[in-house]
């Protein structure tokens, strides 16, 4: 596919009007071109437009994690989640316990800021993390509690981005939910 950039923009495909206008009348409306689409290796790669010619740039190992990363983020279901989490076991007794104990109070209260924020695409995981550990503190959360929280963590995307705390994933339920991708 052709392309041509318009007053050294990003190239780009002709609006229909334009297509099959010669290049004469297309430089003289200030188009330039034409610019064969760049070939990379998108995984490892981007292409750049310098204003005159493109230039594929090979991406660091940071750039590459922060790519993951976003890619994992984008695929996290914090609306699922924070809704399947109210209906938990664990989530039950941290709102019970939240009436006497104060410190309690605050890590719901706050979990459910965290959470709110999460499902208009803002996570403050290290908050969400950090809720979970106080909770985790100051409850006596069974063994079977910590499993629904690992399973509803694995289900809705977040295993690169929440841990429950003092919880060790039976070595078949790691591997069959793991975000192997």
């Amino acid at each position: 596919m052709l392309l041509f950039s318009y007053h050294n923009g990003i190239p780009a495909p002709l609006p229909l009007p334009l297509q099959g206008a010669s290049l004469e009348s297309l430089f003289d409306l200030g188009y330039s071109g034409p610019f064969p689409a760049p070939m990379f290796d998108a995984r490892m790669q981007e292409a750049q437009w310098t204003g005159s010619e493109w230039a594929i740039i090979d991406l660091s190992e940071e750039q590459l994690a922060q790519r993951d990363y976003l890619r994992l983020l984008g695929r996290a279901d914090w609306t699922g989640f924070s809704e399947a989490l109210m209906g938990s076991t664990s989530y039950q007794k941290a709102r019970a316990a939240a009436a006497t104990s104060l410190q309690t109070n605050v890590d719901c209260t706050e979990l459910i800021a965290f959470l709110a924020d999460a499902r208009t695409g803002r996570p403050h995981i290290a908050g969400i993390n950090a809720c979970f550990a106080s909770i985790d503190n100051e409850l006596d959360l069974t063994e079977e509690d910590k499993a629904e929280l690992y399973q509803l963590v694995q289900n809705f995307g977040l295993s690169a981005f929440l841990t429950v705390p003092n919880y060790e994933p039976s070595s078949g339920m790691a591997e069959n939910n793991g975000e192997g991708e």
